[in-house]
């Protein structure tokens, strides 16, 4: 969810034709070319850093990320760098990170996404502000589960029901046949 989430913002950032309600853009269209490339994982202007074969986000890959992110975006109208699992920064890389997230360029934006942000550094928590997810009602859970995980119904609610509101939860107690 906070992937999707995160994801969800940078198309909100980058639609082409977002969703107006009394006057303000509220959402991404989803249907334009830059809502779907973002989608897909396309988009050139979204990047994604996340934790490799070793489980640990390397220094070399923020390093590079904080060097592209002064310049303009390729196409989009803001760069967006979203830091999956970010409690896989090691310190280094945290460090390397903390200058760019004090004074963030103007063309990009940083999301990270932590299910254990106390695992990050208090000098790069004290500088993102944070977004808490709550846990969902049984119901958002069956229907994220069917949607996005190919669940079956009936499968899906067993898993909502020892999930405590989390599909990841969900996805982790249960074995289910998707075949």
């Amino acid at each position: 969810g906070k992937r999707r989430t995160a994801r969800a913002l940078a198309q909100a950032i980058n639609c082409s034709n977002p969703r107006v309600a009394d006057g303000l853009e509220r959402d991404a269209c989803g249907e334009c070319a830059s809502c779907r490339r973002i989608e897909r994982g396309v988009h050139p202007d979204i990047i994604l850093i996340e934790p490799g074969d070793t489980g640990v986000i390397k220094i070399e890959a923020v390093r590079d990320v904080v060097a592209s992110a002064g310049f303009r975006p390729f196409e989009a109208r803001r760069r967006v760098v979203i830091v999956d699992d970010a409690d896989a920064l090691g310190h280094p890389a945290q460090n390397a990170l903390l200058k760019t997230l004090e004074e963030p360029p103007s063309a990009s934006v940083f999301v990270l996404v932590s299910s254990m942000p106390d695992a990050l550094l208090a000098t790069v928590v004290s500088r993102c502000p944070r977004l808490r997810f709550g846990p969902l009602a049984p119901a958002d859970v069956v229907a994220a589960l069917t949607a996005y995980h190919g669940y079956a119904e009936p499968d899906a609610r067993v898993a909502a029901a020892d999930a405590d509101g989390s599909v990841g939860r969900a996805l982790e107690n249960q074995t289910v046949d998707l075949a």
